[in-house]
């Protein structure tokens, strides 16, 4: 009487086949051979240096000869549905970074805490909306008429 084994991918119970000489572990349904050929292959390309060295020529070799960009071009051809819903989702994230960050000061030393005259202003440096200096100055700043702002520029 034959004996039997327990399939490890689908755990079935079946008589061993008396063919084999080593201990049978996995049955003959497609499924389960291929979970046995990629465990395989995940196993020796761990351990053996020239099967992972070879594994990665070949798929240099194929990147080089079918580009990214060509793939994602037929898949978006092909795939409609997945194009409209990016599209979609795009518009989101694009509101999304719209949103003005917080204004923030980072150093509040330079604040002034009375008001300064109508005319002055503090200036501060800013960072991506963030004051990261407190050494600020004071400007004062005025309306100048066209003719006045030639004159200044000239020196006079």
């Amino acid at each position: 009487m034959p004996s039997t084994f327990k399939c490890l991918h689908c755990k079935k119970t079946l008589p061993q086949n008396p063919r084999l000489k080593k201990i049978q572990k996995y049955c003959s349904a497609k499924k389960c051979q291929q979970i046995r050929r990629s465990l395989r292959k995940k196993e020796r390309y761990n351990s053996d240096l020239m099967y992972r060295k070879k594994h990665l020529e070949t798929q240099k070799a194929w990147r080089e000869n079918r580009p990214a960009y060509l793939y994602q071009k037929e898949y978006r051809k092909n795939h409609p549905r997945y194009v409209e819903r990016n599209r979609e989702l795009q518009k989101t994230r694009n509101k999304d970074r719209k949103k003005e960050p917080v204004t923030m000061i980072v150093n509040g030393t330079s604040l002034f805490t009375q008001s300064s005259i109508n005319e002055s202003l503090a200036i501060f440096k800013l960072k991506n909306k963030k004051i990261v200096n407190g050494t600020s100055f004071i400007a004062r700043m005025e309306i100048l008429s066209k003719k006045e702002a030639i004159l200044l520029q000239s020196g006079v």
